[in-house]
């Protein structure tokens, strides 16, 4: 299922260093996945000139290393510049500042570090208004005002759950005076974070972060927007969308170059199965610029720009072989290969040519420690109250996930009847339960994309070595009437 690749795919990637080499003989692509691998992107297209093509394009996004711009503290300013997420969850005990639930002690979160000026690398768009932390997940980014102020009129537009906020601290860069921006939830009050909880997005899975934010009133439904305007509904499955797969083979089949925006909504919406290996034909018609003019004109893959309040997303075409044909020889990308992923713009640099998302994905690694180290202790804590407690079953290597939630609420009912647990804070399973499938939805990231060689979305995703044939499509919120 696309839920379970997501999540394993992600887990690596989240876990992996900036500029890691990936696997087998996808890693000279998989490498270039890293937010912070901008430069090695770069290397990949610079070979260009030397062998008589066109020279790379120019950059559209620069790395500027720790320490090389101004982070002297301005006035009234505090809080930390950046802060680190860790890519393990570890045990944490409750902060009991009322923000946690103070009588459960126990819990799993993902540890957070300060990080100064000094270690701190920035993505800094070509016009110098935003700048990201040059890390694989970033928790906040910096911009003007101005960039900010624009965001969120689309933001706002669209009714999307979150809006941008400024504070605690700015830098300076190229001249101009950026300021830290975070994400706030739409009508709960802005909260200056320092190391502790960061705002729930109330989802964690890609695609139902990337609805909510773009204001769609559907976790699993998004309007794909072609060309001059044409659009059409996407409600993906597990791990693909019927009308995406029609509008990949009618890319594929479009030899003589003429697929404009009306035959390829006729093509998405129409009731036809794809031809015969659908993965092979369109990995191979795109490869190395195959379908560069039609692409430009339905504005899909690397010419799919989505502004604030819309998104990006990206579907594998799957070969009957299982390998990606989009590049040549053609590689076979193992078994974490995405059906697709969702990603929402919450940002554009004031001269349109950087992009800044908003992403989030279902954590396996938390919820699979939850599952297994949270449960011994609580089983040892309530066991430790004697009488009944004595009684509660241990967690076997063979139990399927229904016996380990049967098990796992008898724990939690056990801790319901403590004494001590119903004075010191009346619910203590509901608000176990709250904050054990809450706090991934605190661990969602930015991350930038431009308008120069290897920097869109579609090429970075692409070469992250998680997609086959890949295809992404602009996506905004659904047009009430046509849902």
């Amino acid at each position: 299922m696309q839920v379970q690749q997501e999540q394993q795919a992600e887990r690596r990637r989240a876990a992996a260093p900036p500029g890691r080499t990936a696997r087998g003989p996808a890693s000279a692509l998989a490498a270039l996945h890293s937010t912070a691998g901008n430069a090695a992107v770069a290397q990949l297209f610079a070979p260009a000139a030397s062998h008589g093509r066109e020279p790379a394009p120019v950059q559209r996004i620069t790395d500027h290393p720790g320490g090389s711009y101004d982070a002297r503290p301005q006035p009234g300013e505090r809080g930390p510049y950046f802060v680190a997420q860790g890519s393990e969850p570890r045990w944490a005990m409750g902060a009991g500042d009322g923000r946690e639930p103070r009588d459960i002690r126990e819990r799993l979160r993902y540890q957070l570090a300060e990080v100064g000026p000094a270690d701190a690398p920035l993505r800094v768009a070509d016009d110098g208004t935003l700048a990201v932390h040059g890390v694989d997940e970033p928790k906040e980014f910096y911009a003007t005002q101005a960039v900010v102020d624009s965001a969120n009129a689309s933001l706002r537009a669209v009714n999307s759950t979150v809006e941008l906020t400024t504070g605690g601290r700015s830098i300076g860069v190229g001249g101009l005076r950026l300021l830290r921006v975070q994400p706030t939830v739409v009508g709960e009050q802005s909260t200056e974070n320092q190391l502790g909880q960061f705002v729930s997005l109330l989802r964690s899975t890609c695609i139902s972060v990337a609805c909510s934010l773009i204001g769609s009133e559907h976790a699993k439904r998004a309007q794909a927007v072609l060309g001059d305007g044409g659009n059409f509904l996407l409600t993906p499955g597990s791990d693909s969308d019927d009308r995406a797969n029609r509008l990949a083979d009618a890319v594929a089949g479009d030899t003589a170059g003429s697929l404009d925006t009306a035959g390829a909504l006729a093509a998405a919406q129409g009731g036809g199965t794809p031809g015969a290996d659908l993965g092979r034909r369109y990995g191979e018609a795109t490869w190395d610029g195959g379908r560069d003019a039609t692409e430009e004109r339905l504005g899909i893959n690397k010419y799919a720009s989505p502004g604030p309040g819309e998104g990006f997303a990206i579907f594998s075409m799957l070969a009957a072989d299982n390998r990606d044909h989009s590049v040549s020889p053609a590689v076979e990308r193992g078994e974490n290969v995405w059906g697709y992923h969702f990603a929402a713009v919450v940002a554009r640099s004031l001269d349109g040519s950087c992009q800044v998302t908003l992403e989030n994905y279902s954590r396996n690694e938390f919820d699979e420690k939850a599952r297994t180290g949270l449960y011994d202790v609580l089983l040892k804590r309530a066991k430790s109250g004697s009488g009944w407690f004595s009684q509660l079953k241990p967690l076997l290597e063979g139990d399927d996930q229904k016996a380990f939630k049967a098990k796992f609420d008898e724990v939690l009912a056990a801790l319901v009847r403590d004494p001590e647990v119903k004075r010191n804070r009346g619910m203590p399973r509901l608000q176990l339960q709250q904050d054990f499938e809450d706090h991934t939805c605190r661990s969602w990231f930015f991350r930038v994309y431009g308008g120069g060689a290897g920097e869109s979305f579609h090429e970075q995703q692409a070469a992250s070595g998680y997609f086959n044939n890949p295809m992404t499509l602009r996506v905004a919120r659904p047009d009430p009437a046509g849902q």
